[in-house]
């Protein structure tokens, strides 16, 4: 009696206990050494085709996702012999309607003393909902929203991966030209269509996963391993003709928008490499066989030195300003009725310790392109203040010195403020200097700027619209721009010998300017001949070789 007593009370607590397990939200498991599986939380297993109790480990396995069969099968068989007693492991396993789960699985191996097994147990737990939530944050880390491949992000984790390992890959760099163009014709959605069309090629031909959007225009594909030349470039053959036949299905036109280029990682050549570097060498290798139109180019021996030059511009202006190589040179401008100087013009010099002398016509656009012609600029005006206070040392008096401003600079929103007190750091006043624009044509529309040399102007600074006459002024400038002073470009005073409406031309402006009490600049003077010309048009104001080279500031200071 007492016996059957314990028997009903195990029996109970049996029950409860399974109750306890089917409240749950995790499954909970049991096998045997023969591979026979017990399941318990019924609620959670329903859902799955497989027999509650007596299952064969066969029948979960069936269910699970086909990528992850050999690598849980791989997991039991070390965990059983390895006797390892406790572990943990992901899989999807499909339900009845067709859906797969992510599972993750603990299991604990229970053994006798001398090692064989007795049992498993072990719990599941659905983290399909983890899953989701950690793939979106991996899409919005590593993904491009338009295409949905591989981001720049993740290309540089990956690279880096490569090049600590020092493996062997071929980087090729593909470049959308003239999107741009298609998008301001057509709309951004057209636009949208072709980099769509273009990722499509790339993914076709190289496969998704080695296929990274790493700007609006490029795409890079990282393909690991050795190649030659010839392979390359039957490859990237293939994908150029593919994507010109989709692109004139689409739109009928001959643009050839597709541009390539390529870097390739040799065994031990690129131990000082980086991944940024790579990258752009990658791209400008690129756009430099763009400019030569040429479809597909190498980073090669013969386009190494143009493109490694131009890195260099592109990377050390910032260090060239730390390290002191830049310097001034001053060309005075004189009156034009005594020939007397009455100011100077600032001249920007590089003399670079790697390329020695590097002329401004070759700096100062990839200065503005990529920012580094604020801090320049900056540095420029320095310069220029430096002088100023050494002229004034010698003669007790300050000469005036005009500096180039680029239009980059002054939409910068704390650049009157920088720019006066720099100015003050030297005790300077802000009529000791001239303020030379050039780009008048974006400064006419862009309502800041103009906002910004009214308060240039106001503070006392003079400002100068340069290379008037060189195609980049219109008479809009006249009325929209606070300038005192016009410069006329070189080219339009040698035009003047030569063509008498230049020469009324002139005159007409010179009129124009002191009725608006605008003071005029004749550049680029040459002869005598030239001089004469421009002086009998009225002019306040010369400047050439006829009169003065630039010189260093030691030299001016001394004449």
């Amino acid at each position: 009696m007492k016996s059957d007593i314990i028997d009903n009370k195990v029996v109970n607590n049996q029950h409860r206990l399974l109750e306890i397990f089917d409240a749950g939200s995790e499954g909970l498991w049991e096998m045997t050494p023969d591979n026979m599986v017990n399941f318990y939380n019924t609620h959670f297993y329903e859902n799955f085709d497989v027999s509650l109790h007596g299952s064969p480990l066969d029948e979960w396995i069936a269910i699970m996702h086909p990528e992850d069969k050999n690598q849980f099968i791989q997991n039991i068989n070390t965990q059983v012999t390895e006797k390892i007693t406790r572990f943990l492991s992901q899989y999807r396993v499909r339900d009845r309607q067709g859906d797969y789960h992510w599972i993750e699985a603990v299991g604990v191996i229970h053994a006798d003393e001398h090692g064989n097994i007795i049992y498993m147990v072990g719990a599941h737990k659905d983290i399909t909902e983890k899953k989701h939530y950690e793939d979106k944050l991996y899409q919005l880390a590593y993904c491009d929203s338009l295409t949905g491949l591989n981001n720049r992000r993740k290309l540089v984790e990956t690279l880096t991966t490569l090049l600590e390992a020092y493996s062997q890959a071929a980087v090729m760099t593909f470049g959308l030209n003239k999107i741009n163009q298609i998008m301001d014709v057509f709309g951004y959605q057209a636009g949208n269509r072709i980099i769509l069309l273009c990722a499509e090629c790339l993914k076709e031909a190289f496969g998704s996963e080695n296929v990274y959007r790493t700007q609006s225009d490029e795409f890079v594909v990282l393909q690991k391993g050795t190649y030659s030349e010839d392979v390359l470039k039957q490859q990237i053959g293939a994908v150029l003709t593919d994507f010109e036949q989709r692109f004139r299905s689409f739109h009928q036109s001959r643009i050839q928008a597709l541009n390539v280029g390529v870097y390739l990682l040799m065994e031990n050549k690129h131990l000082n490499e980086n991944v940024e570097s790579l990258l752009y060498k990658s791209t400008l290798i690129m756009r430099h066989g763009s400019e030569k139109d040429a479809c597909i180019s190498f980073y090669a021996d013969d386009e190494k030195d143009a493109i490694e030059r131009h890195l260099f511009l592109e990377t050390g202006i910032k260090k060239a300003i730390t390290d002191n190589e830049f310097y001034l040179l001053f060309q005075p401008i004189v009156c034009a009725s005594t020939g007397n100087i009455v100011s100077v013009e600032s001249l920007i010099r590089w003399n670079s310790v790697r390329y020695g002398e590097i002329m401004p016509t070759e700096f100062i656009s990839i200065a503005e392109e990529n920012g580094d012609i604020v801090e320049l600029g900056y540095h420029v005006l320095v310069l220029a203040c430096e002088f100023l206070n050494q002229y004034r040392e010698v003669h007790s008096s300050v000469i005036k010195a005009s500096v180039n401003v680029s239009v980059v600079q002054l939409m910068q929103p704390d650049f009157v403020a920088h720019f006066l007190a720099i100015v003050r750091h030297y005790q300077l006043q802000p009529e000791n200097l001239t303020i030379e624009m050039t780009e008048s044509v974006i400064l006419e529309s862009n309502p800041f700027a103009v906002q910004q040399l009214l308060a240039l102007n106001q503070a006392g600074f003079t400002i100068s619209l340069d290379d008037f006459g060189s195609g980049y002024t219109s008479f809009n400038t006249f009325f929209s721009i606070p300038f005192t002073q016009l410069k006329l470009d070189k080219t339009i005073i040698k035009k003047m010998a030569e063509n008498p409406s230049v020469r009324t031309y002139v005159k007409f402006l010179v009129n124009m300017c002191n009725e608006k009490e605008v003071t005029v600049v004749a550049e680029g003077i040459e002869d005598m001949a030239q001089a004469e010309l421009v002086k009998k048009a009225g002019v306040d104001l010369m400047q050439g070789f006829y009169f003065y080279k630039p010189k260093s500031g030691k030299t001016l200071i001394e004449l």
